[in-house]
């Protein structure tokens, strides 16, 4: 069972902040560039826009994230590792679950290891590692616990928090 904090006003809260439009973009440091943007183009469907030396970034037109990758000049060492502070997943929305469905028999399709489809009290999920360890969950946040939890709702028993 997940447990939610109660939804209270606080100093600091987004009343009293400028606004924020969404996220600009991500930016990865990674170790083997050519393998991500291969990874990021070729498995998940984004489009490569910037191709440099030591820094790429790929796009996803229906989803509106871009994504910069960066080598860091030859500089990154080491896999990806949730239990270090910093990033500990990057979570993809998805519509439903038959479309999470089908990004399964994708990933299985390309012999890409992921976990199967499990279902949370927020939604449902499957986790993939990209390039150099990358933790990503595809993810399809329950309607339920959206206006629950996030006081967002939705009439088609999915709701996305990215739009």
């Amino acid at each position: 069972m997940t447990t939610t904090a109660p939804r209270t006003s606080t100093t600091g809260s987004a009343a009293s902040a400028p606004a924020l439009n969404g996220i600009s973009h991500l930016g990865l440091a990674v170790a083997d560039l050519d393998a991500t943007i291969d990874f990021w183009c070729r498995v998940m469907g984004f489009d490569l826009v910037v191709q440099g030396e030591e820094a790429s970034m790929v796009w996803h037109p229906s989803a509106l994230i871009a994504i910069g990758l960066t080598a860091h000049d030859g500089s990154v060492v080491g896999p990806f590792d949730e239990h270090h502070v910093g990033l500990d997943h990057l979570a993809l929305a998805v519509a439903d679950v038959p479309t999470l469905q089908n990004w399964a028999t994708r990933f299985a399709a390309l012999s890409v290891p992921h976990s199967p489809i499990t279902e949370t009290d927020a939604g449902h999920h499957l986790n993939v590692r990209a390039p150099d360890n990358l933790a990503i969950e595809m993810f399809v946040l329950k309607a339920e616990f959206a206006g629950a939890v996030l006081g967002v709702e939705v009439g088609d028993g999915s709701a996305r928090t990215h739009r």
